[in-house]
């Protein structure tokens, strides 16, 4: 791809307002005598390329090689057309008929330089560039900033961003006031990941506003919100894209890194809006295609997750600071929200043989196996994950989860007290320790876990359940009636919610109340044995009007 600079650093192709405004005198000879006047052909192909006429440049510059065909400067201004022409080949062989005539013709070389960039021959390239540096003979009317320039670009395209920012400082020396380099330093700032340094030098570049070559100031914007965002200054990270987008609607990146700040901020409708656009804009994105998956996998939709996810792996492997491993496990994790374990399972070994360090991979993979029942692989597969990084609090929930479905309960309580303790936000952390402490029957810790669970997300039902079990365990009926209201209340076809609230109706000898519940849990699921019991022993007490010793609840969840 021709890089947008190009226009500005072309010798012949910006000229002086005087030389433009003389353009039509020019525009045909005065004479014949004029056709075979070397000034006349050369001056003319430098205006009619300045007309962005490339065609008639290209023509005039002809005429004039067909007059002084040794002439390297008329070569190198031929090559540089062609460059415009976008027929690199014959601007690389125009250029050696300069070098043929002047070896130490540094304009010639860069111009070989920037063809080769456009046919991403970037190894040759650079060597091109580096020449005309070290050759620093005749430009021309151009500068060494033509060569720095370029050198930068394909530096940075290699990822080398240190050599990068060392081309681009070299080319500002010349050119200070030149927005589109500054916005290319402040891309490898960013890419090296020294926000500050971005975010001063984007600002220069939308301060100074001019020299924008093809890119314009959004680019600049786009790249200052990434910066901001590596700060965790995630409000002026989205003024940013907001500002780019505004300027530009259709750059696939903006959306997809504004998709990523939204996503880090758990606005998640929001971020999958912008991940569309990206993907709209440039169908086989993989890093937008990716965060489609993550966002459509957060909000349960498995089917549609697991399409994003394959056509991130196959797209065109622009993971940004994403991995290939990430696409695989969050591939795993859409298999493993449709109950597609296996395949699942053959998912997740391809993240883990990607990247043997990718934590999650590894934690999610223990998951895995717990959902397919082969608990010690999954302990297993949970120790890498443990031993890879101790302070992943994820790891520890997922190990208290499989020492439950072992009955390990001691052993699931400490790895729940571990993972709270690296992250005390969990609700679903706290609710599920409450679970292990009522199977260890120590119920004033099992409430209290509860509770905690819903001080932090108010509708969490499971939450609110497993209180409630807690309660009635303890005997405390009429508050675990209470709270099996606010099940209820969250959820009214919760089957078991109904057989707990029937039996405290039951236990507080409340026969019709506690007969409306189980019969209402029956309704709603025909197979419950615990209320289908509890009806019965309802009927022999009212038989017999006796009371019955009081029902245990059901289990929590």
């Amino acid at each position: 791809m021709l890089l947008p600079w190009f226009n500005r650093l072309i010798p012949g192709l910006v000229v002086s307002t005087l030389l433009v405004t003389i353009t039509p005198v020019l525009a045909q000879p005065a004479s014949f005598d004029a056709l075979e006047d070397i000034t006349y052909w050369t001056d003319l192909c430098r205006l009619q390329a300045t007309a962005e006429e490339y065609e008639k440049a290209l023509a005039a510059c002809e005429q004039a090689i067909a007059l002084e065909p040794e002439n390297p400067d008329i070569w190198a201004q031929h090559s540089g057309i062609l460059i415009k022409l976008k027929a690199f080949a014959d601007a690389i062989a125009s250029a050696n008929r300069a070098l043929t005539f002047d070896p130490e013709n540094s304009l010639a070389i860069a111009y070989q330089c920037v063809a080769y960039t456009a046919l991403g021959e970037n190894e040759t390239a650079l060597d091109k560039c580096n020449n005309a540096l070290r050759v620093n003979g005749n430009w021309g009317s151009e500068t060494p900033t033509l060569a720095w320039f370029y050198r930068g670009e394909i530096l940075s395209q290699a990822k080398q961003y240190e050599l990068a920012l060392v081309a681009y400082e070299r080319t500002l020396l010349q050119d200070p006031e030149n927005s589109l380099v500054l916005t290319r330093q402040c891309e490898a700032y960013v890419a090296l990941e020294r926000p500050q340094s971005a975010l001063e030098v984007c600002g220069s570049a939308l301060s100074i506003d001019k020299n924008w070559g093809d890119i314009g100031p959004a680019l600049a914007w786009t790249y200052q919100g990434q910066a901001h965002s590596q700060l965790n200054q995630y409000n002026q990270a989205i003024f940013a894209y907001d500002q780019a987008i505004g300027l530009d609607p259709k750059n696939a990146l903006t959306w997809a890194a504004q998709g990523q700040v939204l996503e880090t901020l758990r606005r998640d409708q929001e971020a999958l809006v912008s991940y569309n656009q990206a993907v709209a804009l440039k169908a086989d994105y993989t890093l937008a295609l990716l965060g489609q998956c993550t966002l459509l996998n957060r909000l349960g939709s498995y089917e549609p997750a697991l399409a994003a996810c394959d056509a991130a792996i196959e797209g065109d492997g622009d993971w940004g600071h994403q991995t290939l491993a990430k696409g695989w496990n969050q591939r795993s994790i859409a298999l493993t929200g449709a109950q597609h374990y296996e395949e699942a399972l053959a998912s997740i070994n391809r993240a883990v043989g990607i990247q043997p360090d990718y934590v999650a991979a590894h934690n999610h993979r223990s998951t895995i196996l717990w959902y397919l029942g082969r608990y010690v692989e999954a302990l297993a597969a949970n120790q890498q994950a443990i031993n890879l990084d101790k302070t992943y609090a994820p790891a520890w929930f997922t190990r208290g989860v499989i020492f439950r479905a072992t009955e390990q309960y001691s052993h699931a309580l400490a790895a729940y007290n571990q993972a709270l303790a690296l992250n005390p936000f969990s609700d679903w952390g706290w609710t599920n320790r409450s679970l292990v402490l009522w199977e260890l029957e120590q119920y004033t810790e099992a409430l209290h876990s509860a509770e905690r669970a819903i001080a932090l997300n108010s509708e969490s039902v499971q939450a609110w359940y497993n209180k409630g079990v807690t309660l009635a365990a303890m005997g405390e009926y009429r508050g675990a009636i209470a709270t099996y209201d606010q099940v209820l209340a969250l959820d009214a076809t919760h089957a078991n919610a109904l057989t707990g609230r029937g039996i405290a109706w039951f236990n507080l000898n409340d026969y019709v109340a506690a007969t409306a519940d189980l019969k209402a849990a029956l309704a709603l699921n025909p197979d419950n044995v615990l209320a289908q019991n509890t009806l019965k022993a309802l009927t022999a007490t009212q038989s017999t009007e006796t009371l019955s010793t009081p029902i245990p609840p059901p289990p929590p969840s």
